[in-house]
């Protein structure tokens, strides 16, 4: 196997590690984190399988992509099927990922003291950008290229970088502007558990864009696409 598939990913795991340490401690110092259950499943359990969900995602997309990249192993024996194979995958993984958030805010609602008025509030300031950048991604991205298609299809490597819609305005929107998408169910519910794994779904993104993405890229795109 090239050495290269696991390139940074001693980092990746290193940083895991330390997120998974400090979520440990974090429900041990504050029971509130473990407070009430949906489906008859504890809240603390709605967390951790938001957490391996997370985990599960980021390691299939960095192994896939890395394969890939290196081998082109998926498009050559499975040329039709390979791409959709993958892309069924990782949005199962991604659907998993927010299903598990929004379950657990249920489970642990109403465990902080805070208003209804201020918790819509709070929703429609953040909700804002984020729509936006919905809308940016459906409109001017595309799903497949967020999903990583510069990895399978050679014709998305000389494509510039989007320039449009929120792109126009921020860089790197989808890091920046896409975790605010995390904060809604805890903010919504009251729940500070769902908010817990917002925190460790933003950083946990960041880790991946720095370990796998943005090394990917660098050897992907041809410096005058940015």
């Amino acid at each position: 196997m090239p050495k290269k598939i696991f390139e940074n990913q001693e980092w990746h795991f290193a940083l895991l590690a330390l997120l998974l340490v400090l979520v440990t401690a974090a429900m041990n110092r504050f029971p509130l984190f473990s407070q009430g259950e949906f489906w008859g499943i504890a809240a603390g359990s709605w967390l951790w399988m938001g957490i391996v969900a997370a985990i599960l995602h980021q390691v299939y997309v960095m192994i896939i992509w890395r394969i890939q990249l290196e081998t082109q192993w998926l498009t050559i024996n499975f040329p039709r099927l390979g791409y959709i194979a993958y892309l069924a995958d990782y949005t199962i993984l991604l659907v998993a990922r927010f299903a598990a958030l929004f379950f657990l805010a249920i489970a642990n609602q109403d465990s902080m003291a805070v208003s209804v008025f201020s918790r819509w509030s709070v929703t429609f300031i953040i909700a804002g950008p984020f729509l936006w950048l919905l809308y940016s991604l459906i409109r001017f991205y595309g799903f497949k290229r967020l999903a990583g298609a510069d990895h399978f299809d050679p014709a998305y490597r000389d494509k510039p970088y989007i320039k449009e819609g929120i792109f126009k305005y921020t860089v790197n929107s989808i890091y920046t502007i896409g975790p605010l998408g995390f904060y809604v169910p805890g903010i919504l519910f009251a729940s500070p558990a769902a908010l817990l794994l917002a925190v460790f779904n933003t950083i946990y993104i960041w880790v991946h864009y720095y370990c796998t993405e943005l090394p990917d890229a660098k050897r992907i795109h041809k410096p005058n696409n940015s």
